[in-house]
C-alpha cells in the first residue's frame, strides 16, 4: 500500500460522527463566555455575612468572659465571709454562755467574801447561786442526763461503771437496769456531753 493510499484517521472519526471537516471544533455557549466573574456579589455577601457572625460571636464570648470573672469574684467574696463567720462562731459561740456564767461566779464570790454568816444565809445563798447556774443552763440548752432508780441502762445516754448481783438485791428486779445513780450526765441540743454514772443490775 503506497502512501497516497492511507486514510486519514481523523477524517474517518469525523465522518462517523457525522460532522464535517469545517465542523471539527465544538461549540460554545457565547452567554457565557460573555459572563463576568461567576457568583461574585454572592461572596461578597457571604463574606459581609460571616464577618457580622464573627463579630457578634466575639462579643458573646467576651460578655461571657466578663460574667465568669464576675462570679469567680462572688464566689471568692463568699467564700472569704464564710471563712470569717466559721471563725466568728468559732471565737464567740460560747460568748452568750460565759456572759450568763459572770452572775454564778459573782454569787460564789459574794458567798465567799461575806462574814459572820449564818449556815442558812450560806445555804440561801448556795442554792441562789445553784438556781443561776440552772437558768445559765437552760439558756445554753443544757439539759440534766438524771435516770430513774429501775429504768433500763441504755448505752448511748449512761455509763454503768459497776454492776450489782441480783442475788445481793431484796426487791426482785430484773437485770440490766439501773440500781443506783453516781452521778447525773448532761446533754446540749439533745447531745450527750456526759453522761450519767450507773451502776446496773446483773
Amino acid at each position: 500500500m503506497t502512501t497516497k493510499d492511507k486514510k486519514d484517521p481523523y477524517k474517518e472519526v469525523a465522518e462517523s460522527l457525522d460532522i464535517g471537516e469545517g465542523d471539527a471544533s465544538p461549540e460554545f455557549d457565547s452567554v457565557s463566555l460573555n459572563k463576568g466573574p461567576v457568583g461574585s456579589d454572592s461572596i461578597a455577601e457571604a463574606d459581609e455575612s460571616g464577618n457580622k457572625k464573627i463579630s457578634e460571636l466575639t462579643g458573646l464570648v467576651e460578655q461571657e468572659k466578663d460574667r465568669n470573672l464576675r462570679l469567680q469574684a462572688e464566689i471568692e467574696n463568699i467564700r472569704k465571709r464564710s471563712v470569717n463567720d466559721v471563725s466568728n462562731a468559732r471565737k464567740y459561740a460560747i460568748e452568750s454562755f460565759a456572759t450568763n456564767l459572770l452572775s454564778v461566779a459573782d454569787s460564789l464570790e459574794t458567798a465567799l467574801n461575806t462574814e459572820d454568816q449564818t449556815f442558812e444565809q450560806l445555804e440561801g445563798g448556795v442554792n441562789l447561786t445553784l438556781k443561776q447556774l440552772k437558768q445559765a443552763f437552760e439558756r445554753a440548752n443544757i439539759e440534766a442526763v438524771q435516770p430513774e432508780i429501775g429504768e433500763k441502762f441504755d448505752p448511748n445516754w449512761h455509763q454503768a461503771v459497776s454492776s450489782k448481783p441480783l442475788d445481793e438485791i431484796e426487791e426482785e428486779v430484773e437485770s440490766g437496769v439501773i440500781f443506783e445513780v453516781l452521778q447525773k450526765g448532761y446533754k446540749i441540743s439533745g447531745r450527750v456531753i456526759r453522761p450519767a454514772v450507773v451502776v446496773v443490775t446483773g
